[in-house]
């Protein structure tokens, strides 16, 4: 499983190549819009999933096993 990181890298690089390899210019700012749209989406799903992991939490080792996860 990929950390949110890694996610939100590979996303940016893709994010990147599609605009690099666009034939018409006008369409870059969508492909910017849109992928960070979903860059936003990844994030507030990954601190959704965080929150929950740390809301199980009995402990201050539980809590830090759960953030290093």
């Amino acid at each position: 499983m990929m950390t949110l990181m890694a996610q939100l890298c590979a996303m940016c690089a893709m994010s990147a190549l599609i605009q690099m390899v666009l034939p018409e210019r006008r369409l870059i700012g969508g492909i910017r819009v849109l992928s960070g749209l979903l860059m936003l989406h990844l994030t507030l799903s990954g601190l959704t999933h965080l929150c929950e992991g740390l809301s199980g939490q009995q402990s201050l080792m539980e809590m830090i096993g759960s953030l290093m996860q």
